[in-house]
């Protein structure tokens, strides 16, 4: 159940020309927010300076119990719960930060927030090197007990979900769009699996769609959530670079993993790691120790053995490979090689990429 307060909370976050100062500054007109629904209509003088008159008039038409609660109803029916700041599980240490959100919708299990959470974020188009990196730190954190914070979206933040999840470990995604727009849509499957596994939170309602200016202010969520943050890979002009300002701002340890000086999706990690903005990660144990955690990651052993073709392919693997590149260089048969390729992938060895691509796992 909601207190009263909690319902002023949610009754603010109706109305889409509220921005978070302006609600701010309504509560701070108030003692307590469980007065508003009794003081809101002859506070005008008071709001004038915040709102217009239309849109107090607005407010003042919604400010009604029964339809608020029909907007919480609806919310649940949905799976949706809502956290507001005044809950005892809201992450105390927002309200350090001047720019904390009022309220979080929710799906999964809301007491991830007060674990060891490890952001772990990067650019959208990784290379084989940033996938490895992802799940190699992923994997054995989420094993050790962290908590792994990401974003969602395409590239690294997938990874490191799912990575996560792929050893039984915890995750938290944080959108930036509400739960009637999973973006990207194609990681709607892998948002329902953190649902039942993990948490998913966006402080946006339900049928905010996706925005690019949506994403910098998410970043300051997936910031203040965590013990720590790692980048794995990303360029100087990555999104991901919000994070790290967040970071620097909030007092948030920050890792970075460094990558060929050449490599344009590893020139953010290296300035980071140049301008001595954060501390190298060359293995998961740096944060790991740091944390205080004890790691626990055994990544399975194949003990599947290859044979002579297998052996042909994987030598012959170098990057990114085409299909029809591989088959040219190996003159396996097609049908042949395709049965081949996917034994490899199953114990391991290799890993089929979009378009028919793949690379050495």
């Amino acid at each position: 159940m909601y207190t009263k307060s909690d319902r002023t909370i949610i009754w603010l976050d109706l109305f889409e020309f509220l921005t978070l100062k302006k609600k701010e500054e309504i509560l701070s007109i108030f003692d307590d927010p469980s007065e508003v629904f009794d003081k809101f209509k002859k506070s005008y003088d008071k709001l004038k300076d915040i709102v217009t008159a239309e849109q107090f008039d607005k407010m003042c038409y919604m400010l009604d119990e029964q339809f608020l609660n029909n907007e919480i109803v609806n919310l649940e029916s949905k799976g949706i719960r809502v956290l507001t700041y005044l809950n005892d599980k809201y992450p105390q240490q927002f309200f350090n930060y001047p720019d904390r959100p009022l309220l979080l919708y929710y799906k999964g299990d809301i007491s991830l927030l007060k674990t060891a959470c490890v952001g772990i974020v990067g650019t959208r188009k990784p290379t084989i090197y940033g996938r490895q990196v992802t799940e190699k730190f992923a994997k054995a954190l989420a094993s050790s007990g962290a908590t792994i914070v990401s974003g969602l979206a395409d590239g690294v933040d997938s990874i490191a979900h799912s990575s996560a999840l792929s050893v039984k470990g915890k995750t938290i995604a944080v959108m930036g769009s509400g739960f009637e727009h999973i973006y990207p849509p194609r990681n709607f499957e892998l948002e329902k699996q953190i649902e039942q596994n993990g948490l998913v939170i966006t402080e946006y309602r339900p049928e905010v769609g996706p925005a690019h200016y949506h994403y910098p202010v998410r970043n300051r969520i997936i910031a203040g959530l965590s013990r720590a943050v790692l980048i794995t890979e990303a360029s100087q002009k990555s999104g991901t670079m919000h994070t790290k300002n967040y970071c620097l701002d909030y007092g948030i340890d920050l890792y970075a993993v460094p990558g060929e000086i050449t490599s344009f999706a590893s020139s953010g990690t290296n300035a980071i790691l140049k301008s001595c903005q954060g501390a190298i990660a060359l293995s998961p144990d740096d944060i790991i120790e740091d944390l205080h955690l004890i790691n626990s990651y055994k990544p399975q052993i194949s003990n599947f053995q290859l044979s002579f073709e297998e052996q042909a392919i994987f030598n012959v693997l170098d990057g990114e490979m085409h299909f029809d590149e591989i088959q040219i260089k190996t003159k396996i048969e097609t049908k042949r090689l395709l049965t081949l390729l996917t034994t490899m992938e199953l114990n391991g060895f290799v890993k089929k990429l979009s378009g028919n691509y793949y690379c050495k796992n």
